[in-house]
């Protein structure tokens, strides 16, 4: 890997790159899996969403294109870009924020009894974990190529020979069980890093229970209703 590292000036930057990527790894799963409920809820309340064809075929389109969209942009490549790629190069240039002093002073005004328990160095990035992350956030890894191949072809742009032609073989772009694959993957590496650096872990968020679907039972009240 490059150079890559995104020019910070200490942890306050570090600590708001975390916070913004951090919004793309919680939300894009959440999408993809509102994603998968709508086709089972479509058929569920068919009279329901028959009412209104047209809006809900476009709510599907953007449920799905944004959550690619924002998993894409966990895994982008572009070297000026915020993903994780860069996040760990960023990690590798600045291992000095956690070092044993540091993240004890960060993490005390929080929890100062754990503070207190820190063992000198744990909160170190071992170096051969943070090869093997970068190594599965580089294009050189299959699903995140396939993630890629996605983006420059239909997400982010539309390939012209794509259109006229069909260019890419099939298996060649991420199915929906992958992207959850790589969703996963994502919250993991993330969280290795975020608990080192600040001692708390992000939590994912699955949604309320039902959630989704309470707004197609609300739509067959109402339409029982009137």
């Amino acid at each position: 890997m490059k150079n890559e590292a995104i020019p910070i000036s200490g942890e306050v930057d570090f600590a708001r790159l975390l916070e913004r990527l951090s919004d793309d790894i919680v939300t894009a799963p959440e999408l993809l899996r509102i994603d998968d409920q709508l086709s089972d809820y479509f058929e569920k309340y068919s009279d329901e969403v028959g009412q209104a064809t047209f809006f809900w075929d476009r709510v599907a389109i953007a449920v799905r294109e944004t959550g690619r969209s924002r998993l894409a942009r966990i895994y982008d490549q572009c070297e000026k870009a915020l993903s994780l790629r860069t996040l760990l190069a960023t990690i590798e240039a600045h291992k000095h924020l956690f070092d044993h002093e540091a993240v004890k002073k960060r993490v005390n005004p929080v929890n100062s009894s754990f503070a207190q328990r820190i063992i000198p160095g744990s909160h170190f990035p071992d170096p051969k974990t943070l090869n093997k992350d970068k190594a599965e956030v580089s294009c050189d890894d299959p699903l995140v190529k396939k993630l890629v191949l996605w983006r420059g072809n239909f997400g982010a742009h539309i390939s012209g020979k794509q259109t006229l032609k069909k260019t890419l073989p099939d298996g060649a772009l991420p199915t929906q069980e992958e992207a959850f694959k790589l969703c996963n993957r994502a919250f993991d590496i993330y969280n290795r890093y975020r608990s080192l650096f600040r001692a708390d872990f992000l939590v994912k968020t699955l949604g309320e229970e039902g959630s989704t679907e309470s707004v197609f039972r609300l739509l067959r009240a109402g339409l029982t209703a009137g």
